[in-house]
C-alpha cells in the first residue's frame, strides 16, 4: 500500500534499518538528511543524503513526512516535536509481523519492529523505539520517547516514564510499578524493584550503579 512520501533523518545504520522498516509499509523513501556534512549526496541503500535536517526552515518542513532513525531518546524527542511544530508529519511505523491488541493505544512517530508484541490495554508513548521480539504485557504504560531494546520483556501493570532506554534482553518482572523518566536499565538486567529517575541499573537482580547525568 503506498503512504506517500517520507524522508529520514540520519544516515547512519539505524537509518538504514528505517529504509527497510518503510518500504515493507509502502512509503516512497525520498532520501536522508544527515549532520554529517561528509555524507551528504553520497549514497545509502539507493537512496542520496540530501543535507543537513538543521538546515531546513520551517516551510520546508511543514506538510512533509519524516522519519527519525536516531537512538538517543532526548534527540529523537527534540527533532521530532520540532517537527510536529512545524506542521510535518511524524508517521507511526508498525511492522507486519508485530502483534498489537486492539485495546493497546499507539501513540504517534512510534515505531514497532518485527515480532513485538503488545498486549491488552498496553500504552506506548509518542515517539517510542520497540525493538524486534520484545513483549510489552498488558496493562502497562510507556512514556514519551522511550527504546525498548530487542528482546526485552516488560511485565504487566508497570508504568514507565519519558525517556526511559532498556537495554537488550532485559526483564522487567510483573510487581515492578514504576520506572522513573531518564533512567538506563542495562543489558541483560532484570529489574525486580522500581527504579529511581535519571538513573542508571544494571545486574540480575537489578542495581542501581550511578546517576544519568
Amino acid at each position: 500500500m503506498e503512504r506517500g512520501d517520507v524522508y529520514i533523518v540520519g544516515a547512519g545504520t539505524y537509518g538504514e534499518v528505517m529504509l527497510e522498516l518503510a518500504q515493507i509499509l509502502g512509503f516512497n523513501v525520498k532520501g536522508f538528511f544527515d549532520e554529517d556534512e561528509s555524507k551528504i549526496n553520497k549514497n545509502v541503500m539507493g537512496k542520496t543524503v540530501i543535507g543537513k535536517f538543521s538546515d531546513l526552515d520551517s516551510t520546508k518542513i511543514k506538510g512533509n513526512k519524516f522519519i527519525v532513525a536516531i537512538g538517543n531518546n532526548a534527540a529523537r524527542l527534540n527533532l521530532m516535536s520540532k517537527i510536529n511544530k512545524f506542521g510535518g508529519q511524524t508517521p507511526t511505523l508498525i511492522h507486519p509481523t508485530a502483534v498489537i491488541s486492539p485495546s493497546a493505544e499507539i501513540g504517534y512517530g512510534v515505531y514497532i519492529h518485527a515480532n513485538a508484541y503488545i498486549w491488552s490495554n498496553a500504552k506506548i508513548g509518542n515517539y517510542c523505539i520497540v525493538s524486534p521480539n520484545v513483549v510489552i504485557a498488558h496493562h502497562t504504560s510507556i512514556g514519551e520517547a522511550c527504546l525498548i531494546s530487542t528482546l526485552s520483556g516488560v511485565g504487566a501493570s508497570i508504568k514507565v516514564e519519558n525517556l526511559v532506554f532498556i537495554g537488550m534482553g532485559s526483564t522487567i518482572v510483573t510487581g515492578v510499578t514504576k520506572i522513573g523518566s531518564n533512567t538506563i536499565i542495562g543489558a541483560g538486567a532484570v529489574l525486580l524493584n522500581d527504579a529511581e529517575s535519571n538513573s542508571i541499573y544494571v545486574g540480575i537482580p537489578a542495581k542501581k550503579c550511578r546517576k544519568n547525568e
